[in-house]
């Protein structure tokens, strides 16, 4: 079978979406290469891949600008290139599979001449729909932003839009009734939407047997100041002060075992927790930190999924928490909404697509 490498920009938002992908590659047979830093080698073992030891340069949160990640993604895959480039030029791989924002994978690729496939976390683009024009300001070239986008085609060997273009295929892990103008895409692109694993190595979770649960993965303390006193109870990520009796806090959040008994999910927005809490069926309140979290948010809200907030509070949660779990109209478009993702394929279609392209 074939040597299958695949980069992914080492975030949660980036890495977690594509295991599906890689147990199913595995599971096929496939020996699957994936650099990983050390937050991330239990998820790809777990997988049953290999991963290739790395460290990262990216900070612990990403910036809300889409151009200063931007800026972050070209430091990282520079940094990235000269740690993995030997290991794969002595086992090079049959194809590359490359996340829209781990540039270090497309030019091992395009140096070992071998086929690759890109997999999107953030919305896709093409003639009718760009998430650049639609995050990204419109920008003067002054000297600075001149000095980035020579560095970047200097690293790249090419403009960034045909870099990206250059991919023989797209895998966007969301289906295609989420992506705006999703219709006018063509079979270069293909919606599989989540690709999903048991996640064992964030540990297990039981429900409580008599009260609905809320998970927040932001506005954490806010949001637990809301569930005081309230029928429900609150599963969060991150410290919180005093937290009530009915406020569950955790360092790390086992977020599909708790989705998959969740009421509401209060989430930034990040694709990957979107599609999660569709594929289990939960409307969320989006508060987004970045500009494509905002997109994300702002097509939820636009497809009836949930609600988009600049900021959370206590009255504010309190209300929406009741009103999301309780709508009958929201209920029947989420459920309408997670039919779609079952339809998409998820890890079998995404391995499919792999397998076609390792084929031609």
């Amino acid at each position: 079978m074939a040597h299958i490498a695949v980069f992914l920009m080492p975030e949660r938002g980036h890495f977690l979406p594509a295991l599906g992908m890689i147990a199913e590659l595995v599971r096929r047979g496939h020996r699957v290469s994936c650099p990983a830093t050390a937050p991330f080698t239990a998820a790809v073992a777990e997988c049953g891949a290999t991963a290739i030891p790395c460290v990262t340069t990216l900070p612990d949160e990403l910036p809300s600008s889409l151009y200063d990640a931007t800026r972050l993604a070209l430091a990282e895959a520079e940094s990235a290139l000269p740690q993995l480039v030997d290991t794969f030029r002595d086992d090079p791989p049959d194809l590359v599979v490359w996340d829209i924002a781990a540039w270090s994978g497309g030019v091992i690729a395009h140096r070992l001449g071998v086929p690759n496939v890109l997999v999107e976390v953030l919305l896709s683009s093409n003639e009718h729909w760009s998430l650049g024009t639609e995050v990204l300001p419109a920008r003067t070239f002054d000297p600075a932003a001149i000095r980035f986008f020579t560095r970047v085609h200097g690293f790249i060997g090419s403009s960034l839009p045909e870099f990206v273009s250059g991919a023989r295929r797209r895998i966007a892990l969301f289906p295609r009734e989420f992506q705006p103008q999703g219709h006018t895409f063509d079979d270069r692109v293909v919606f599989t939407g989540p690709c999903l694993t048991g996640r064992e190595f964030q540990g297990t979770w039981k429900p409580p047997p008599d009260r609905p649960v809320v998970l927040a993965t932001t506005g954490t303390q806010v949001c637990a100041d809301a569930a005081r006193g309230m029928p429900w109870h609150l599963v969060t990520k991150g410290k919180v002060l005093s937290p009530a009796m009915n406020v569950e806090t955790h360092d790390e959040v086992p977020q599909l075992a708790v989705l998959e008994h969740a009421s509401v999910f209060v989430t930034r927005g990040g694709m990957g927790g979107v599609m999660e809490a569709l594929h289990h069926g939960v409307p969320m309140i989006v508060v987004p930190h970045m500009t494509d979290q905002r997109l994300n948010g702002q097509r939820v809200e636009e497809l009836g999924l949930g609600v988009l907030l600049d900021t959370v509070t206590v009255e504010g949660v309190r209300s929406l928490v009741g009103q999301l779990a309780s709508d009958s109209a929201i209920s029947a478009r989420v459920k309408d909404m997670q039919r779609m993702i079952a339809r998409a394929g998820g890890s079998t279609l995404a391995a499919d697509v792999v397998e076609e392209e390792l084929a031609r």
